[in-house]
């Protein structure tokens, strides 16, 4: 018995006319699916892109930092560089009016004076005296003992400090005026002692050597310029002792 059923013309049309509605619907399916893979591609791209630009700007903006930086320590450097350079010429300047005067008073600064200039002096040495007596600090360092005044010579050289600690590595020499001024203590003399006080105590050759200077009061500005020099500087203020070594030096 047959069972295969005739298909007729029209059912064949409609199976065509469904089929080629189908193969439509995959095409426009593919071409979306493309568009769709084409965006999603794009996007990628775009994304990347914008991750590229980022990571320029980001190595740009750590470029210009590093240059600022680099720019800001030249700039340093040479304002430091230029402030030692005036600190020199200032201080170069000074050593050289201080020579120019020290000659001049050199033979009145080897004098003792007398009357009331001797009187005033005496009184200052003693004051200061008693005062680091009781404490012997000095540039940050405790001292073992102290003299007054400290005398010597190896026959060539003479020489008398008026106050000098001691300790096991460091000499603090103390010059006293009751006023003290350029006039009376130049720089260049007050930093040639401690050339001179290792000539004549050989035995201290190799401690550090501070120098200070004690005084009732100072002459305008002569504080400062010892300062500068890596002096200290020690003065009376009320019934105390006050000791400025902030900038002293070794020696």
């Amino acid at each position: 018995m047959n069972n295969l059923k005739e298909i007729t013309w029209d059912e064949i049309k409609a199976i065509n006319a469904e089929t080629s509605q189908i193969l439509k619907e995959a095409a426009l399916f593919m071409l979306e699916e493309k568009r769709l893979r084409e965006e999603e591609r794009k996007r990628k791209e775009e994304e990347m892109l914008e991750e590229k630009r980022l990571r320029e700007e980001e190595r740009k903006r750590k470029e210009e930092e590093m240059l600022e930086e680099k720019r800001a320590r030249i700039e340093e450097r040479k304002r430091e560089r230029d402030e030692e350079k005036q600190r020199k010429i200032l201080i170069d300047k000074e050593r050289d009016e201080d020579r120019k005067e020290f000659r001049a008073i050199k033979k009145e600064i080897c004098r003792q004076t007398g009357g009331i200039s001797h009187s005033n002096g005496e009184l200052a040495e003693t004051y200061f005296y008693n005062s680091f007596k009781a404490h012997k600090i000095f540039a940050n360092e405790t001292y073992d003992y102290i003299q007054r005044p400290v005398r010597r010579t190896n026959g060539k050289v003479e020489a008398e400090f008026d106050i000098v600690l001691f300790n096991g590595t460091s000499v603090a020499i103390i010059e006293v005026k009751y006023r003290a001024s350029r006039k009376n203590l130049p720089v260049p003399w007050l930093l040639s002692r401690t050339d001179v006080f290792k000539t004549l105590y050989p035995e201290y050759r190799n401690h550090k050597i501070f120098i200070g200077v004690a005084a009732m009061s100072f002459s305008d500005g002569f504080e400062k310029r010892m300062h500068r020099n890596g002096i200290a500087t020690i003065r009376q203020i009320g019934k105390k002792m006050v000791v400025y070594d902030q900038e002293v030096r070794a020696f």
